[in-house]
Formats: C-alpha cells, structure tokens, sequence
C-alpha cells in the first residue's frame, strides 16, 4: 500500500489562515511571519498538491474551486489536530476562550456579567476584541456579536438580543423654565446620533412627528459615547432601554417621553463559522448568553 506524503502542518496552517483572512498581510500579523513567508508557504502548498489555490490581484484574494474544496477539507481536522496538542502539550493551563463583541454591549451588558459563568463553569480566560461596525472574525476567534440584521454570509446567523430606542437627556433638560415637556420641542434642541441619523428619522415617523428636523445634531459611533454626551446635557439621545439601565436608574438620565419607546428592526446576533463548528466551550458560553438573555427578559423569550 502506497502511503501519500502529507504536506508540512505550517503549509496547512499558512493556507487555512489566508483563506479564513482573504489577506496574506493580515495572515502574516495572525502568525507573526513576514508576508514574503507566507506567501512562500502557500506556493509550495501548491507546488505538493499541483493546483492553484488562490486567485491573486493587486486588491484582493480569492479561493480557487480547488483551494476552497481543500479549505472544507482541512478546516475541522486541521482545528482539532491543534486543539488536541494543546491540550495535551497544556494540560494544566487555564482555557482561553476568543471572542468578538461591540464595545458597548460588552461593557454595559455582557463584562457585569461575565462572573456568574465562571462560578458556574471552572475558570476560564476570556479574550475579546472589540469591533463596531465592521466584523474582522480572526482565525482563534470563536464566535462574534454583531448588531445589525444577521445577514452575513458565510457565517451561521443566531438572534440574541433586541433593543428597544427612546429618547433620553440628561435631568437638566427638562427642568426649569424652558424644560421639554413636548416631542415637538425637539427641535430646538441638538440631536444625538447613534452611527448614522436613520434612527431618530424612523423614530420620529413612528410617532408621527412632523416639525423636529433629523438631519441636524451630532453623530458618535458609539453607544456608550453617545450615552455620555446625552448625560453631559449636549443634547437628547435616542438609546436603547436595554443599556442604560444604570443610568436611568441613578437619575443622570430621564426619560421625557416615557411611553414613546420604539423596538428597533435591528438587533445583535451571534455569529459563527460552520465549518469549523465553534468548541465545545464556546457552544456552553453562548447558551449561557441565551439563558442570561432569558432571565433579563422575565423567562420569556426575547423576539424581534
């Protein structure tokens, strides 16, 4: 019987995480290589199986047919191959568990709660990096958590959390002689603006607003910046109830409208690779997310 001569594990790892970043830059930052070095590894990965795996341009990458039949191939063997040396090379060390997240979801909703599953689970080392708009998804990351509709293809979309917007300024505002007591009075105050002005656009026709303008005021993007500068009395921010719990409880921000509340068509959702499925802890990690979710929500399930 006639053995096939496999290729050198760093030719596997160099091509997975090319594929995986569709950058031979960001592939060479992942594994601390020079790019000349990573590519060389991929022309010889080719050279061994006798096919181009990569279309290359002056702007980007892409899979051949062949090169993404071998990235399904290779991807689950090749993650548990690694995962098995690590524990086995590691046995005593304390598991890390990579994940991507919003910076404001992060710290207002997930980080407070982040202890509870440690004392729930055993000691285990949490590494987020932290994205607003866009979704980088590195190679050791596990799953992501991304406000937007859920539609991101090539990955495997799942409903977490919905937020729900009103406006919120600071006590200041509506106190004393000129305090807003009316919706309409909002023009005469600034804006403010979470990413992009659609928010307070769509807020105003749901409740059917006509003479506050939604193209002026200031735009952040970011939440919990915004939510600073509403408490700080720049203006009136449309936020979500959901994080800013704390300071609507504390009183450094009020809610002059209180029955206008809006849900937002939009939410966050966790995402994942389907090939290769997440670990085993990152799958006990995000149902203890949904039960958490669960629990926020009074026992009933969270909906769009």
């Amino acid at each position: 019987m006639t053995m096939t001569r496999l290729p050198h594990l760093n030719l596997l790892q160099a091509f997975k995480t090319v594929a995986d970043q569709r950058s031979f830059s960001r592939a060479a930052e992942t594994l601390h290589l020079t790019q000349s070095a990573v590519s060389q590894q991929v022309v010889k990965l080719e050279e061994v199986v006798g096919v181009p795996l990569f279309v290359r341009s002056t702007r980007s990458i892409e899979l051949t047919e062949d090169g993404a039949q071998l990235l399904i191939e290779i991807s689950s063997p090749l993650t548990s191959l690694i995962q098995a040396f690590e524990k086995f090379s590691r046995p005593n060390k304390i598991p890390v568990l990579h994940f991507e997240c919003e910076p404001v979801l992060s710290s207002i909703w997930i980080t407070p709660r982040l202890k509870s599953f440690t004392e729930c689970f055993g000691a285990i080392y949490f590494q987020q990096r932290l994205t607003t708009q866009n979704l980088e998804f590195s190679p050791d990351t596990q799953f992501a958590i991304k406000w937007g509709t859920g539609k991101r293809p090539g990955y495997v979309s799942e409903y977490l959390l919905g937020l729900n917007y009103i406006p919120m300024c600071s006590p200041a505002l509506i106190e004393g002689r000129d305090r807003l007591t009316s919706p309409s009075q909002l023009n005469s105050l600034p804006l403010l603006h979470d990413r992009d002005r659609g928010d307070w656009t769509t807020w105003l026709k749901v409740f059917d607003i006509e003479d506050v303008n939604p193209n002026e005021g200031h735009v952040v993007n970011d939440a919990n910046v915004l939510m600073h500068m509403a408490i700080e009395g720049h203006g009136v921010a449309l936020c979500a109830m959901e994080l800013c719990e704390k300071p609507l409880k504390e009183g450094v921000l009020v809610l002059p409208f209180p029955e206008m509340s809006m849900p937002h068509n939009m939410a966050y959702y966790i995402l994942t690779r389907a090939t290769p499925p997440p670990s085993a802890r990152a799958i006990q990690f995000i149902e203890w997310l949904k039960s958490e979710v669960k629990k926020y929500r009074g026992g009933t399930e969270d909906t769009i």
